[in-house]
C-alpha cells in the first residue's frame, strides 16, 4: 500500500507490538520500516510509549539489530511527523494518534493498519485494511 502510493517521505506513528507497550519483537511494524529504508524512503517514526534509554533487553537488542539507526528516525513530536510526511502509516491505536489523523492535511495519504476509526474519514486520500 506505502509503495503504491510513491511519496517517498514517510511518518509512521505508534510502531511497537500494541498500544501501551514498548515492546517491539512481534512487532509486524518494525518489518515494514526494514523494508521501506532499504528501499530509500525517508522516515520519520513516533510511539508515545518507545523511548530508546529506556529499553531493555531482548527489546533493545531486537531494535538495534533489525533498524540501527533508530533513534535518528524517531521524534519525540506527533506533529513533526504530521509536517514531514507525504504518507502516514498508522501501526497501533490510542487517542493521540486518532487525534493527529484529523490534523493531516488533504494532500496526505493516510494508511491505517489498525482501523482507528470506525468510519471512513471523507477527506484526504485514506486508505485502510478491510474497510
Amino acid at each position: 500500500m506505502v509503495a503504491s502510493v510513491a511519496n517517498k517521505r514517510v511518518g509512521v506513528l505508534g510502531f511497537s507490538f500494541k498500544p501501551g507497550t514498548d515492546d517491539l519483537r512481534e512487532s509486524p511494524i518494525v518489518e515494514l520500516i526494514e523494508m521501506l529504508l532499504g528501499k530509500g524512503y525517508e522516515l520519520r517514526i513516533y510511539d508515545q510509549n518507545v523511548n530508546l534509554a529506556t529499553l531493555m533487553g531482548a527489546n533493545r537488542d531486537y531494535i538495534l539489530n533489525h533498524i540501527p539507526h533508530i533513534a535518528r528516525l524517531m521524534t519525540q513530536d506527533i506533529d513533526d511527523v504530521l509536517g514531514f510526511a507525504q504518507t502516514i502509516v498508522i501501526g497501533n491505536e490510542s487517542g493521540e494518534i486518532r487525534q493527529a489523523v484529523k490534523k493531516a492535511h488533504k494532500d496526505q495519504v493516510i494508511i491505517d493498519l489498525v482501523r482507528i476509526t470506525d468510519r471512513m474519514p471523507k477527506k484526504g486520500h485514506y486508505n485502510g485494511i478491510c474497510w
